[in-house]
């Protein structure tokens, strides 16, 4: 289960980050209000997004396949603090605000 208020909380406070990975046609159907975007490509092609190594990112996609692999390659990398927040459909079900 997807804790939306702590998770909120964090970003708003900026303690953490919230990555949307999915592509524009699924960023175009809703979104979580407070995610910064990061298409999964850019990590296949081996980009990494500028986030400080040691702050909390929390990484989400359509229903947590590409999230899960998000948080492997950051942690690879050497990101200390990242867990997968599954996909927005969880955030949905779990009331969490998306926008358009």
């Amino acid at each position: 289960m997807i804790d939306i208020e702590k998770i909120t909380k964090e970003v708003e406070s900026g303690e953490a980050v919230f990555l949307d990975l999915r592509r524009d046609e699924e960023w175009d159907t809703g979104h979580a209000k407070l995610a910064t975007r990061f298409e999964f490509e850019r990590f296949e092609n081996g980009e990494l997004p500028n986030i400080p190594k040691d702050m909390k990112i929390y990484t989400a996609c359509n229903a947590g396949g590409r999230a899960g692999r998000a948080k492997e390659i950051l942690e690879e990398a050497g990101f200390t603090h990242v867990e997968n927040a599954h996909g927005i459909m969880q955030w949905k079900e779990a009331g969490g605000e998306v926008v358009i």
